[in-house]
């Protein structure tokens, strides 16, 4: 039985954390659709307008879980991942202040914080990783193609 080359082996794990960036921002905008600004947080009202901005923020998942799937079918990564990491970045550098500005007092706000920037520290080191294996790869398959390898 042969093993996998490394480059199918890239792509499977990259559309598996495709596929799950997808669901995720699904969910986030299915969430922001559907939630009335009396059943947000003083946080989330705070980052979402008393209410105003939850149609953007619905609107900004559901580019995030688009790009994801175009991500897949042309079998790159940065555009969706790295959108999916800014935006928890936002939401997490959000709290963070909000909870400087209120005196430091909420840990519940740094909770939140860091709900939200370690999955977009995660993130950003897995679109590293896999971009820095896709350009590898990419690389060797031109350098075979040139004859020299």
């Amino acid at each position: 039985m042969s093993k996998p080359r490394p480059e199918r082996r890239v792509m499977i794990g990259r559309n598996i954390i495709l596929t799950m960036a997808t669901v995720y921002a699904l969910r986030q905008s299915i969430y922001y659709a559907t939630i009335g600004p009396d059943s947000l947080s003083p946080a989330q009202s705070i980052l979402a307008a008393e209410g105003h901005l939850l149609g953007a923020w619905s609107g900004l998942w559901g580019v995030v879980a688009v790009l994801c799937v175009v991500d897949m079918v042309n079998r790159h990564t940065r555009q969706g991942l790295s959108l999916l990491a800014g935006v928890a970045l936002g939401w997490g550098v959000g709290y963070l202040l909000i909870w400087a500005f209120a005196g430091f007092q909420d840990f519940t706000l740094v909770n939140a914080a860091i709900g939200w920037l370690a999955p977009a520290v995660l993130i950003f080191g897995f679109v590293a990783k896999v971009s820095a294996l896709q350009d590898i790869i990419t690389a060797l398959r031109d350098q075979i193609r040139a004859g020299g390898g």
